[in-house]
């Protein structure tokens, strides 16, 4: 499966959101397929209002975000663009805290979720006895687009190194038309997002501009392809056991 979306495409789906824990917007790039079998992949931009704090919270699937835009923290640590940050199923996290120019930021799931359990009002909700996991990474160096359409050769940095459970990410840049396999271990995941930052990426027929979201099951062979600026291309692996629903595995009755 690869399922991808443009954010060009997604402007008619923004729409403002007000209320108790969060002030800001949000657009819809991938719509999960309820009907469908997992995984089921799910990708929305939020644009978080400047100086507001989203309260610690977690959610049932496996999860990503990007931060694209804006400053602030995540916990107690500091996020800028191109910030990495990756949580299991219930596992709490934050207070995300936007600085004065806001943050935004994509959330980015191989099976999509709905909603936020906060804490510690919603904590009776909380698997205590499941494993918690939090990974963060950022890129050791930014690149202008100058500096990308000039770029000599392939480069890639990984920024959460690879564990058995399949999780991992990458930092990827490419010059004009270059080309390069997508980082090794794909069959030890559970699919991934390709998030185009910089540049284009041509991918599935298409030419992807930034801020553009291309899920690749684990059973697909994806490699990464630029278009005619070079591209800059965050590969987000998930976990094996993020191809398959959490929430549908807890409601299963005890063998």
């Amino acid at each position: 499966m690869i399922c991808q979306q443009t954010l060009e495409r997604s402007r008619s789906t923004r729409r403002d959101v007000v209320k108790p824990t969060f002030v800001g917007a949000v657009t819809d790039l991938i719509v999960p397929d309820d009907s469908a079998p997992a995984p089921r992949p799910q990708a929305f931009l939020v644009e978080q209002t400047a100086h507001w704090t989203l309260p610690t919270h977690f959610h049932q699937e496996h999860q990503f975000q990007v931060f694209v835009a804006g400053g602030g923290t995540i916990g107690r640590n500091p996020v800028e663009r191109l910030a990495v940050h990756y949580a299991s199923p219930h596992t709490g996290y934050g207070p995300l805290v936007s600085g004065g120019e806001g943050i935004s930021y994509l959330t980015l799931r191989a099976v999509g979720d709905t909603g936020a359990w906060y804490l510690p009002e919603q904590r009776e909700a909380l698997l205590l006895r499941i494993r918690k996991q939090q990974a963060h990474g950022m890129p050791s160096s930014s690149m202008s687009a100058d500096q990308l359409k000039t770029l000599a050769r392939p480069a890639q940095e990984t920024l959460i190194e690879p564990e058995a459970s399949g999780l991992a990410a990458w930092l990827v840049r490419l010059p004009a038309h270059g080309s390069a396999p997508a980082p090794a271990l794909a069959e030890t995941g559970g699919g991934r997002f390709h998030v185009v930052t910089q540049g284009s990426l041509l991918s599935a027929g298409e030419e992807l501009a930034a801020l553009a979201t291309a899920y690749v099951s684990s059973d697909e062979t994806a490699g990464l392809q630029a278009g005619p600026e070079g591209v800059e291309v965050l590969v987000l692996q998930f976990p094996a056991a993020a191809a398959s629903s959490f929430i549908e595995a807890m409601a299963l009755p005890a063998a």
